[in-house]
């Protein structure tokens, strides 16, 4: 439901800042994008996941050329454990299992990865939490037009969970291993809790391998403040560029539809939405 509001705000004076995903359908972003250009006004994303510090971390890894050329690229969430409710978990809503989690971690293969996405693969299972409409495990592979591939797994019913991140290049690599964090108090007649935090909740274990099999951890450093929100007032007030633009959001909308397709049809390759 975010297109058609989206577009009457605009149509109505107003900036906009849409949250993730952005919409269904590349139809639904280009008429967003259009509406803002027509107006002269802003419009965002809230793609708030692009400033999670190992995330960060990550990029600056990539960018800094200490991996060399990246040709592949494997991202993972989830776990074993009953699908979120609500919006989560009903396609309908939703537009499926890989607009959820993929909202983010596609966004960032994106981000790291500029180049043209050639064709898009999925697979879904269906297998265990049968009260929900959502796939219970999802594949995602982009194949690049020089080559590089890169995979984004989000898995409801994984047992054993692959690393968050599994970066390759010719020069080294970076693994980020889960980790989970947990915060012990008293009660107040003095009994012990403890609360388990979602692993999703936790930022990943960066270990940056070099070609000889040197292993450096990566330091996280502390995220931004409010990162989203400064570009955002920076956008409104002096017309200065924001990090997730409309057209890169588009691009992963692309990249979602086309995997929705893909999964729909048993794993065919899709070419995305030019």
């Amino acid at each position: 439901m975010h297109a058609a509001p989206s577009r009457r705000a605009l149509q109505a004076g107003k900036s906009v800042v849409v949250e993730k995903p952005f919409c269904i359908t590349v139809e639904e972003a280009d008429r967003q994008i259009a509406a803002a250009a027509e107006a002269g006004l802003t419009l965002a994303v809230y793609q708030n996941r692009r400033w999670d510090a190992d995330y960060l971390a990550v990029k600056r890894a990539v960018r800094s050329g200490r991996l060399g050329e990246v040709f592949h690229l494997e991202t993972f969430v989830g776990g074993y454990d009953h699908p979120c409710n609500f919006w989560h978990s009903d396609a309908e809503i939703s537009g499926g299992a890989i607009y959820d989690w993929g909202s983010h971690y596609l966004d960032w293969v994106l981000d790291l990865l500029p180049q043209q996405v050639d064709w898009v693969s999925a697979t879904a299972h269906k297998r265990v939490w049968h009260d929900v409409t959502n796939a219970d495990h999802t594949r995602v592979l982009l194949h690049f037009a020089d080559g590089v591939e890169a995979e984004f797994t989000h898995s409801d019913v994984a047992a054993a969970r692959k690393p968050k991140f599994y970066v390759l290049g010719t020069e080294g690599a970076v693994v980020g291993d889960w980790q989970q964090e947990r915060i012990v108090s008293r009660s107040p007649i003095g009994l012990v809790a403890e609360d388990r935090f979602a692993v999703s909740d936790a930022p990943a274990a960066l270990t940056l391998l070099g070609r000889d099999g040197a292993r450096t951890e990566l330091p996280l450093g502390a995220s931004p403040g409010q990162p989203f929100h400064r570009e955002l007032a920076d956008a409104l007030l002096s017309g200065a560029p924001m990090s997730v633009t409309p057209q890169g959001s588009r691009r992963n909308i692309a990249v979602m539809q086309a995997a929705t397709l893909s999964a729909a049809d048993g794993g065919r390759p899709v070419v995305p939405p030019a």
